[in-house]
């Protein structure tokens, strides 16, 4: 009934201009449109823009292809692996993890619903490096990009830190994100005065790194730290761009549209004054191929389009891989590709879809001899794969910030830099947690099911300060509902041996932690990489096989296995061994290294930048796409680089100054 409602009202008030121009004019368009700005994608980018427009009293369309959805499960953080296997909410993308010719690829969720992939992620939330704001100023020649601007105007926007300072004035504690830490059995006092096994650890951990009180403040030096997670340190629930957009709503309810269900297949520009100026969208649930519910869709080749327009601005922030998808199919993008699929070309920008990065992440395993009773659930049942019972909800509701289920399943985490690349600025984050995690992988939260809450810890190294940016996103056809070509390309380029060395050198870091303490006894076994796994070599081969990313990079090279360390595969496709007992030289371990590499942090596909000079810039520094008015891309895209550690609070509050800057337009 909702879906019949959508298309009755676009009918009703957008048929004139349907009818009676082309789409590619927007005169009559604008001349009917009731919304002065139309957002596309609900995520940290467009949800962040979305509502400070709408708080600023701009009438606005935020459009999600995904459905709104909310219940238990997705507010409870201790759920989120099983959210995860929610398939109205989840996209499943499939990007080849190195090459479309080395045909590796690995499991990449998405959400794809209202609020996008905050409404799914783990919830660890860091602030960049002060340099990373620095850097932007530089490359674009803004100085409102440079840090001390970010912090002092941006930052407290959306950072409301509730464990960072006890002052309720304080800067950083008005903002529309819930920031904490976990409490009962994570914080300091309970994790050194209750369990031998934690205060065995921390003080392994402590004798190499020094404590950090407040990451969210300083993250220049190499520190281990109680990590942040967005939650509400009140009620224990996931705080997340949905919560806020539902906020919003209620305090502007005539400013603020949300249509979920719909898909946007393309952005409406006039060939003539390259005016962006509304969308063409199709109602419809599961329409996109990542969907696991799209062969259900009963619509999917029998489907009516529809158009909207906007009096301002079109914003597009579909994340990483649907973001350049879209432009690409609104004839804006490398020349031959869009021709190739015979895409009228308005803007030939071949940096589209070029320049992505993506993190390189992998596991470090070890068994414990016993189950050392790690903070947890009263019932085991509450967990991965269980029921939710109401001991549980009951638990969670009157105990919320106290509560196991209030938390993410991390320990703590260490800043650490192997050979600093760049003073100040700790290369990766190192996440420990009492699980067996071994990445992003087909099935993985099945697979970890068993092994919830010990007897494992895993530590996840996530080598942040990734140089690759060879990956691409190009679209497979005209179809808006197929997904694109995704190639992550890690360990290529210049720089990938390098990366490679550094992981080596935190698996040696973590061994000294986990095998040459007193921790030791403790220990039954290093299961990942293993102990027979011990030269560079040998190292580097785990590396790349077990390395995985989820902000977005990575290859498996063909070569000569025998002599190549950085060879995958050889000369037929056939793919060297995983380590084991015989597994002991450096060339063993480089290709087991470069196997088992992932990501999940894809990103820079739209990459902002000196649109004058750069060829590969798609916008300025304002969001714009260079030779087009009133079209901005806004969200993880348009990075340069990997952006901070993990991307929801660098890009949403890289979006409130885009909203700034939006705001700053329409007020002249």
């Amino acid at each position: 009934m909702i879906l019949l409602l959508y298309v009755l009202i676009s009918i009703s008030i957008y048929l004139p201009s349907t009818i009676c121009v082309p789409f590619n004019s927007c005169t009559i368009g604008q001349q009917t449109a009731i919304y002065d700005y139309i957002i596309i994608g609900s995520g940290p980018g467009g949800a962040t823009i979305a509502t400070r427009l709408a708080l600023n009293d701009y009438k606005v369309l935020l459009i999600e292809a995904g459905p709104d959805y909310d219940d238990i499960i997705t507010e409870t953080p201790v759920f989120w692996p099983e959210v995860q296997l929610e398939p109205q909410i989840t996209a499943q993308f499939n990007p080849y993890l190195y090459s479309k010719e080395d045909n590796r690829t690995i499991q990449y969720p998405r959400g794809i619903a209202l609020g996008g992939s905050t409404l799914i992620n783990a919830m660890i939330i860091m602030t960049p490096n002060p340099s990373e704001w620095d850097d932007i100023a530089n490359c674009t020649n803004d100085s409102s990009w440079s840090y001390e601007n970010i912090k002092s105007k941006y930052q407290p926007l959306v950072e409301n830190c509730e464990y960072c300072a006890n002052n309720d004035t304080d800067a950083n504690k008005n903002g529309w994100l819930n920031i904490s830490r976990s409490t009962t059995g994570f914080v300091e006092s309970p994790l050194l005065t209750k369990n031998p096994v934690l205060t065995e650890l921390l003080k392994a951990v402590s004798s190499e790194v020094p404590y950090n009180p407040d990451v969210d403040k300083n993250n220049t030096y190499d520190s281990y730290y109680f990590t942040p997670k967005s939650v509400s340190q009140d009620t224990g629930h996931r705080s997340d761009t949905y919560r806020r957009i539902k906020d919003v709503q209620a305090i502007k309810p005539t400013k603020l549209d949300v249509w979920t269900n719909t898909f946007v297949t393309k952005i409406i520009i006039d060939n003539g004054t390259k005016e962006a100026c509304g969308v063409e969208y199709v109602i419809g649930a599961f329409l996109y191929k990542a969907s696991p519910l799209e062969p259900l869709n009963p619509i999917k080749n029998d489907f009516v389009k529809l158009s909207i327009f906007a009096k301002r601005e079109i914003i597009v922030s579909g994340g990483q891989w649907m973001s350049p998808q879209l432009l690409q199919l609104s004839g804006i993008g490398n020349k031959t590709l869009l021709e190739k699929f015979n895409i009228s070309v308005i803007q030939d920008l071949p940096g589209v879809g070029q320049n992505q990065h993506d993190r390189n992440e992998m596991p470090y395993i070890v068994k414990l001899k016993a189950n050392p009773n790690f903070p947890g659930p009263i019932d085991p049942a509450c967990i991965l794969g269980g029921i939710l019972n109401s001991s549980c909800l009951i638990n969670s509701t009157i105990n919320a910030p106290e509560d196991f289920l209030a938390s993410n399943v991390i320990l703590f985490s260490i800043l650490r830099s192997a050979a600093p690349i760049k003073a100040n600025f700790p290369d990766s984050a190192l996440y420990f947690a009492p699980l067996r995690f071994t990445g992003f992988r087909k099935n993985w939260v099945i697979k970890a099911a068993p092994y919830t809450i010990g007897p494992y810890i895993t530590v996840i190294i996530n080598y942040a300060r990734v140089k690759n940016n060879l990956g691409t996103v190009e679209i497979k056809s005209a179809n808006p509902f197929d997904t694109p070509l995704i190639q992550l390309r890690h360990f290529e380029g210049p720089d990938g041996q390098t990366e490679v060395n550094q992981i080596i050198d935190h698996i040696r870091f973590l061994r000294k932690i986990f095998i040459k303490s007193n921790f030791s006894q403790y220990v039954e076994f290093e299961e990942l990489p293993g102990s027979n796994v011990t030269s560079d070599e040998d190292l580097s081969d785990y590396i790349h096989k077990e390395v995985w990313g989820h902000h977005a990079c990575c290859t498996n090279k063909m070569g000569d296995t025998e002599n190549d360390p950085l060879a995958v595969v050889n000369s037929k496709g056939q793919v060297k061994e995983l380590p084991g007992s015989n597994v002991t030289s450096d060339e063993d371990l480089s290709d087991y290294i470069h196997k088992e590499v992932w990501g999940h942090h894809a990103c820079c596909t739209n990459k902002m930048g000196d649109t004058e000079n750069d060829p590969l810039a798609v916008v300025n520094s304002k969001g714009q796409v260079k030779g087009l008015k009133n079209l901005r891309v806004a969200d993880i895209s348009i990075w340069r680089e990997m952006p901070g550690y993990f991307p929801f609070l660098p890009v949403s509050i890289a979006c409130e100054k885009i909203a700034n800057d939006i705001i700053q337009v329409a007020r002249t």
